[in-house]
């Protein structure tokens, strides 16, 4: 998916199939969102105000050139995950047998397509934490791209969060599913908090 022509993937997008759609969507938009933080941390680097946190730099932009490299496949790996439920609805259910060996397709494949964002969202609250270490380095001609790329992940972690949701919803295993909530709503809780605080520097410092 990620090697498609933009236009083509746009299509792809807006196309009447189930994938990919909203965690599609929501992976690609964490990765734009991670890679404007790089772009910042990058123009951050040489920077006569940042000398003694030129180590810092370097550190973080290792640590976000591999959350990016990381979440580049989860766009294809929830449109795989959501496809294993499309083929396990498709299963006959003409017997007992059938319908039972049907269900439970079904209910192992929403795990995986629950499984797949709740980890894009716990990649995003891992890129939050580590442009922490040095939004303050961030000069005030490139906090609008700071900015433009924490709200593309915010956006990014408020649907994944929503692919977890759906899909736990469809559980008949409700421990599973109320624990995978659990930790889904406090993970992007932290990231609203993360998101807000970036909002306020930036604003701060554009006056």
């Amino acid at each position: 998916m990620i090697q498609q022509p933009f236009q083509q993937l746009v299509e792809s997008l807006a196309a009447k199939t189930p994938t990919p759609g909203g965690g599609a969507a929501a992976a690609m938009a964490g990765c734009m969102g991670t890679s404007l933080f790089l772009m910042t941390v990058r123009f951050s680097q040489g920077k006569k105000a940042n000398v003694d946190r030129e180590a810092d730099l370097a550190r973080v932009e290792a640590l976000l050139a591999d959350h990016l490299e990381r979440m580049l496949p989860m766009a294809e790996r929830d449109c795989g995950a959501f496809d294993r439920v499309s083929a396990a609805y498709g299963m006959p259910k003409a017997t007992d047998e059938e319908k039972a060996l049907r269900e439970k397709a079904i209910q192992e494949a929403m795990v995986g397509a629950m499984v797949v964002p709740e980890e894009t969202q716990a990649m995003i609250r891992d890129v939050f934490v580590a442009m922490e270490q040095v939004s303050d380095c961030i000069g005030k001609a490139i906090v609008s791209d700071l900015a433009s790329g924490a709200a593309l992940l915010l956006a990014a972690a408020e649907g994944a969060f929503l692919n977890v949701r759906i899909n736990a919803a469809y559980l008949t295993n409700r421990e599973l599913a109320d624990s995978t909530m659990k930790r889904a709503t406090a993970v992007r809780d932290e990231i609203r908090r993360h998101q807000d605080a970036i909002a306020v520097s930036v604003d701060r410092k554009l006056g």
